[in-house]
């Protein structure tokens, strides 16, 4: 998240001494403003177990522990992170993104006063004239949000100007902290309405623009952030570097900086967020299920099995697919392992990578969810894939996953 290592020394003074004003004119790294205490070492063994850099930027702090400048995590859930299963938690867009179309609640705590609530207003304005699938509204609500925005003082957040974390299960992160030495009372910042905005592009899955160099915003010697378990995966079209200037989701930022989104970001956010359709049902065919007892095998061809060759039975249509790509819709590659298990994904890697005989293309389906689509989910036995859109236990396999999405049959 935003570490906000960078503020003017003059800011500073300005704070220190309580004067009305002063100018900024360069950004210099700070000390942190408390005194931190002593991280444990099995905290620190849990959190790079979990993929974290702890390095720089982790401190102990009230309430639990601040990790790469301004994640802030409690007690229990580095014990959580530590216990989930990392190869899952590799999964950027199933694990970071936001699903489906919908408004996003923003509740300000009264605490921060009208100029905070303000700065939350223009942020929200700045997303909704996107026209994204997601819709951004203020709250006054205290019970029912999506987000709250709430006061941290300095002890729990040192240094940073404010501190979110990542999605989880297809919601935003539910909380955005802002230190009260910099907001609350006479404190205005001049980049308010963009560390508000950055902060909720964290509560929707959207990693810092220069994360493999945080020296690019950030000067100094910082190590680049790590990548798992959270994932960092180019957003198509847009920059292939390592850092874009001006972006409003840059690492480090000057008490003044205000960043509205830039070309890229606009990109960016329309290409994982676009505006929902009814996914088109034109050329949706059923996507046939048969079983041999050994081995789940699928087809769009009811005639391929449907006379029960090599022993399969014919199980139903679990969902439907396209026989050709259609927008938005990936290849759904099926292989083959020496044994006779079919084994189908999106990531024709994978398959290439386990050994398996590649076959053909199954069907053409959705990398991700959206409005009318449904999961397809993988389990595994150790012998046989087995690919339904009915999420339960079944004997003896193992969820791996969804596999993609799919329409309903």
């Amino acid at each position: 998240m935003n570490s906000f290592k960078s503020l003017s020394i003059a800011i500073i003074s300005c704070f220190l001494l309580v004067f009305i004003s002063c100018e900024v004119d360069q950004e210099v790294p700070i000390e942190n403003l408390v005194e931190q205490q002593a991280v444990p070492k099995d905290i620190i063994q849990k959190l790079e177990k979990a993929g974290f850099h702890t390095n720089d930027g982790l401190s102990k702090v009230e309430g639990g522990y601040l990790v790469e400048g301004d994640i802030f995590f409690t007690e229990d859930m580095i014990h959580e992170l530590s216990e989930e299963n990392t190869e899952n938690s590799k999964q950027y867009r199933t694990r970071n993104l936001v699903s489906g179309t919908r408004t996003i609640r923003v509740y300000v705590a009264p605490a921060l006063g009208t100029f905070v609530r303000n700065s939350v207003d223009q942020a929200l304005s700045r997303y909704n004239a996107l026209n994204l699938r997601l819709t951004f509204s203020r709250t006054s609500n205290a019970s029912s949000y999506d987000i709250r925005i709430i006061p941290a003082g300095p002890n729990v957040l040192g240094s940073a100007f404010a501190a979110a974390n990542f999605p989880r299960n297809g919601r935003p992160h539910n909380t955005i902290q802002m230190n009260t030495l910099f907001y609350g009372g006479s404190n205005r910042l001049g980049n308010t309405v963009s560390i508000i905005a950055h902060e909720i592009g964290h509560c929707i899955g959207f990693r810092h623009t220069d994360y493999a160099n945080r020296a690019f915003s950030c000067g100094g010697d910082f190590s680049p952030e790590n990548v798992e378990p959270n994932g960092a995966i180019h957003i198509p079209g847009t920059p292939t570097t390592n850092a874009v200037a001006n972006s409003w989701m840059l690492a480090c930022w000057g008490a003044n900086t205000n960043r509205p989104f830039i070309a890229s970001d606009r990109t960016a956010l329309l290409r994982l967020y676009p505006k929902e359709t009814t996914p088109p049902t034109n050329g949706a065919i059923p996507f046939y299920r048969y079983f041999n007892g050994k081995d789940h095998y699928y087809t769009t061809n009811f005639r391929e099995l449907g006379t029960g060759a090599g022993g399969y039975r014919y199980e139903g249509v679990e969902c439907k697919v396209f026989n050709r790509r259609v927008s938005g819709t990936v290849p759904f590659y099926q292989y083959k392992s020496p044994a006779g298990d079919h084994f189908y994904t999106t990531n024709r890697r994978e398959g290439d990578a386990s050994g398996l005989t590649y076959q053909r293309i199954a069907a053409y389906i959705y990398p991700s969810g959206g409005r009318g689509r449904i999961t397809l989910y993988r389990y595994f036995n150790g012998l046989d894939h087995f690919y339904t859109v009915t999420r339960r236990g079944y004997s003896g396999y193992t969820y791996e996953g969804p596999a993609g999405y799919v329409l309903p049959r």
